[in-house]
């Protein structure tokens, strides 16, 4: 019988590994992809990274990892962690390996006072059981750049400004981390690291009105024939109407470059009201992610409606949070103290599901997240009203 092992890794070895494992599970073989491009960029942010690695005698068979991230929730900035890299060599596969070290890894995660943890799951029941639940789907608006066209008579007060992202990252970024306290459950980097030149992906178009950013895309000029190239949005904020406005008018001026427009889409965003006669047909983005509440301790402060309501939480993968907790909302904040009875019995998920805003709780006794009565289901409900979260960051 093989003598299994769970080690910490670090340096050479921690790239080798991971890159060896993520590999295979994650990219088409053979041949192994190129190594060098990925180790330059991942070196860059590896002090960051905890990575996690399973043995077998002497072979790694398993691995996960995670990078430190900045996540809003419900008005509050908090520590998270992006788990990421979770894979298993076929021949180590069922034989819990994965769980195993996710375990440990929620441990370390909430050791370094980050209270969630966010994934995209390769199976979402698997990590349902884990104790995560699932977000609403990002979508991709697809349409013709013609459809824009009357916007280009409209008198827009406002510029906008083109560059590479390599150009203008620190624009970029620093928009992003201001949106990202304007959006629920949007989770940015903690440490990001700037493009290189020469090694640019995207367009940053940058919306200003009066010398404020109000909006901002990347975008690529994807395609062979001119004409018939797709305008490729792979971001698109904006928190003003000019902003988004111009964002588009930018878009139309294109009619005579592009004959398609894709543009990735948080949930909450409805293109489809943008502008009449626009044309637009939506699908599934990716994978949605999920989330998971790592510390409940750690919730107050959080923007709620005035009810409460207590619950016996059951968590058997992270058992500090197991227990009677009574949350509250005062004042338009949650305070979470430990109780003594309980008002019903609520799983991690549904009590996830809660904080996120994900799920009614009405569903939570078919699901087997709980047994609230219809009265608790309404506090619950009050002081934690239904959101869309939105996570960003790709991992």
């Amino acid at each position: 019988m093989s003598q299994t092992t769970i080690r910490k890794l670090q340096g050479d070895e921690m790239l080798a590994v991971l890159f060896n494992a993520t590999t295979y599970a994650f990219a088409p073989t053979p041949p192994i992809r190129e190594r060098g491009e990925w180790k330059m960029r991942f070196a860059k942010r590896a002090e960051d990274v905890t990575v996690l690695a399973l043995y077998e005698d002497a072979l790694p068979v398993a691995t996960v990892a995670a990078t430190p991230m900045i996540q809003q929730i419900r008005g509050v900035n908090f520590g998270m962690g992006g788990i990421f890299g979770v894979a298993t060599y076929p021949e180590a596969r069922r034989k819990g390996y994965i769980k195993q070290l996710l375990v440990q890894l929620m441990q370390i995660i909430r050791e370094e006072h980050r209270p969630f943890a966010t994934l995209y799951p390769f199976r979402e029941s698997f990590y349902e059981r884990l104790g995560f639940i699932n977000f609403p789907q990002p979508r991709r608006a697809i349409f013709h750049p013609a459809d824009l066209a009357p916007l280009l008579n409209l008198d827009l007060s406002g510029t906008v400004e083109r560059m590479l992202d390599s150009e203008g990252y620190e624009i970029y970024r620093q928009y992003v981390l201001e949106h990202r306290d304007r959006i629920h459950g949007m989770a940015v980097l903690e440490h990001s690291d700037p493009v290189l030149p020469g090694k640019e992906r995207t367009w940053l178009a940058a919306a200003r009105v009066n010398g404020e950013i109000v909006g901002v895309m990347l975008y690529s000029l994807d395609g062979k024939e001119v004409t018939k190239f797709k305008l490729n949005a792979t971001r698109f904020y904006y928190h003003t109407s000019e902003g988004r406005y111009l964002l588009l008018n930018w878009i139309a001026r294109h009619i005579d470059q592009a004959n398609q427009v894709e543009i990735l889409l948080p949930p909450h965003e409805q293109p489809e009201t943008w502008f009449s006669d626009l044309n637009v047909n939506l699908e599934c983005a990716w994978i949605p992610p999920m989330g998971r509440v790592l510390e409940i301790a750690a919730l107050g402060g959080i923007q709620t409606g005035p009810a409460g309501f207590s619950a016996r939480v059951e968590d058997t993968l992270c058992p500090w949070n197991t227990g009677i907790w009574k949350f509250e909302g005062r004042g338009g904040t949650l305070e979470v103290t430990p109780a003594s009875t309980a008002d019903c019995e609520l799983s991690i998920q549904g009590l996830s599901a809660l904080v996120y805003g994900t799920h009614p709780a009405v569903d939570f006794a078919i699901r087997g997240w709980g047994n609230p009565s219809s009265q608790i289901q309404t506090a619950m409900q009050t002081v934690f009203p239904p959101k869309l979260p939105y996570l960003h960051e790709m991992f």
